[in-house]
C-alpha cells in the first residue's frame, strides 16, 4: 500500500486531467477514491467538484461506473490535484 498521490496530465485535446497513475491495473485510478479522500459520496463528491472546482469537462457512466472531468486551464486543475494530495496526506489515504 502506498499513499494516494494525484498527478497530472494534458490530453491532445488540451484539456488537463488528474489522478493517481502510480498502479493502474490495481485500480490506483478509480474516482471513487477521490470521493473517499474528501470523505464524501459518490454523488455529493460530483456536487462538490462541481460546485467548488467547476471542471470544464464531466461525464459520469453509470454502466461502467467511470467519471471523467477535466479542466481547461492548468493552474485550475492544480488547484484541485494540490488540493486533492493534502487532503490524502491529511487523512492518509492509502491505496
Amino acid at each position: 500500500m502506498a499513499l494516494y498521490k494525484a498527478s497530472e496530465w494534458e490530453s491532445p485535446s488540451g484539456i488537463w486531467y488528474c489522478n493517481d497513475t502510480s498502479n493502474l491495473a490495481g485500480n490506483s485510478g478509480h474516482w471513487v477514491h477521490q470521493a473517499r479522500i474528501w470523505q464524501l459520496s459518490p454523488a455529493a463528491f460530483i456536487q462538490f467538484l462541481i460546485d467548488n472546482y467547476k471542471p470544464d469537462k464531466i461525464s459520469y457512466s453509470l454502466d461502467k461506473n467511470v467519471l471523467i472531468f477535466g479542466f481547461k486551464s492548468q493552474i485550475k486543475l492544480r488547484k484541485y490535484k494540490n488540493d486533492l494530495n493534502r487532503q490524502a496526506k491529511k487523512i492518509n489515504y492509502q491505496i
